[in-house]
């Protein structure tokens, strides 16, 4: 709730699940979940990653859940679909007064249910379709229903000017160059997850409860946040030079006073 107090305004929400792989039988919740970077299903835990953002500007991390699978869910940590924890987020986020732009998800978050929860909520998102969603289209002057596959089986390479097919579907009331804007900005927080993962060290905590894993979690976000605000003040700083700087600043109000 502070994040959202302090948060920039007019920027979209980004939902996103994120693999920390952990090894060793002796921490609490460790899965097998599946890790696009392997291409491949890896030992540990899966979070669930909001945040705010916006294209141009750097990404406003805002939490780091616990997303358990079912069989490893307990009444602290409840199961969820990707669709019921997106919604929860959601009304978190506006329950609290912020006044949402859209939320921007991939097409694991967009079951029909969820999408009716949004559209009741009256909150705008850009999704990305999946490849087996049957969509109505005119082809050759005959009304048809296909799959995106399918349809994009239609225009290969040799005839279509762009390609590989990603299919977005959006209730923005805008055009169609802020709907790529709002896509292009969601990607930004899959940067924010390798600064947590190779230099903030997210995936290094060896503590064996769930409840200490998601609290080192939520302490990489902290440091985060401390290293966009340097990044703000000085915007051709790398991240890199950016996190030394919030560092040395930190290191320095530990001290108390100087030895002769």
């Amino acid at each position: 709730m502070e994040r959202l107090r302090l948060a920039p305004r007019g920027m979209y929400l980004g939902v996103d699940l994120v693999p920390v792989e952990h090894q060793g039988c002796w921490i609490e919740g460790v899965d097998r979940v599946y890790s696009s970077s392997d291409k491949a299903p890896v030992w540990g835990h899966n979070l669930l990653s909001s945040g705010l953002v916006r294209l141009g500007e750097p990404p406003y991390p805002l939490s780091l859940e616990g997303f358990p699978s079912a069989a490893l869910a307990s009444e602290p940590y409840a199961y969820r679909t990707p669709g019921q924890a997106l919604l929860q987020t959601v009304k978190v986020v506006t329950e609290a007064g912020y006044d949402l732009k859209g939320v921007v998800f991939d097409n694991q978050f967009a079951g029909q249910v969820h999408l009716a929860g949004l559209c009741a909520q009256n909150v705008p998102f850009v999704a990305r379709a999946r490849l087996n969603q049957k969509v109505g289209v005119e082809l050759e002057g005959e009304a048809r229903h296909l799959s995106i596959r399918e349809l994009g089986e239609q225009y290969p390479p040799s005839k279509a000017r762009y390609y590989k097919l990603i299919v977005l579907f959006s209730t923005l009331p805008t055009g169609v160059q802020e709907v790529i804007a709002a896509w292009k900005a969601r990607w930004d927080l899959e940067r924010v997850h390798r600064l947590l993962k190779q230099n903030l060290g997210l995936c290094k905590c060896l503590c064996r409860s769930y409840a200490a894993q998601l609290k080192h979690a939520d302490l990489t976000l902290t440091a985060l946040l401390c290293i966009r605000e340097q990044k703000q003040l000085s915007p051709a700083l790398s991240w890199r030079k950016a996190q030394l700087l919030s560092a040395q600043s930190l290191r320095r109000q530990l001290l108390t006073g100087l030895s002769a």
